[in-house]
């Protein structure tokens, strides 16, 4: 089991993933100005990816791109967790078209499924399925602390960068 936490209390936008022993795996760091690789108002050169989120870790560094589906009310969004051009996962956010419901993320690689919310009281609470089974969570262990934690409980065979998708597309659901 891994533990995403974030660095310092005053900053939302930096995270590292512990494991059980309380060793530094990764950190994951939100650029100064996020950019869609289909944005219409472009901070960054195209082709950049300065507007990537990055994952660094001794294999490497990855990063989390995204682009807009659909431009509405509530954009649909794609993210895309690469290592150079390599697309190791991909996730969708969607939002229903009938009415004001909470979006739904659905993972298409590598695994086909869903992170569905299940909040318990006060604490966020995220759950993967996939072919109708919960094969892992995602969740606070804490209801009240100073710095953002969650506790990464995904199937041990998922390497380090996807659960590390994971939790940043929980992250960017349920704090953003």
């Amino acid at each position: 089991m891994l533990t995403i936490r974030q660095r310092s209390v005053f900053s939302g936008f930096h995270y590292q993933v512990v494991n059980d022993s309380g060793t530094v795996l990764a950190d994951l760091t939100w650029p100064n100005y996020a950019q869609a690789r289909n944005a219409r108002l472009k901070w960054h050169k195209p082709g950049s990816p300065d507007g990537d989120l990055k994952i660094e870790m001794p294999q490497g560094i990855y990063r989390i791109g995204f682009e807009f589906l659909t431009r509405a009310y509530a954009n649909d969004v794609r993210f895309l967790l690469q290592q150079g051009d390599d697309v190791l996962a991909m996730a969708e956010v969607l939002f229903p078209k009938d009415g004001i419901k909470r979006h739904e993320i659905f993972l298409r690689h590598p695994l086909a499924g869903r992170l569905v919310r299940a909040n318990r009281w006060a604490r966020v609470r995220y759950l993967l399925e996939s072919d109708g089974q919960v094969i892992g969570s995602i969740e606070e262990p804490h209801w009240f602390s100073m710095k953002r934690q969650l506790s990464i409980d995904l199937p041990n065979d998922m390497p380090v960068p996807v659960q590390t998708f994971l939790a940043f597309l929980v992250i960017n659901s349920a704090f953003r």
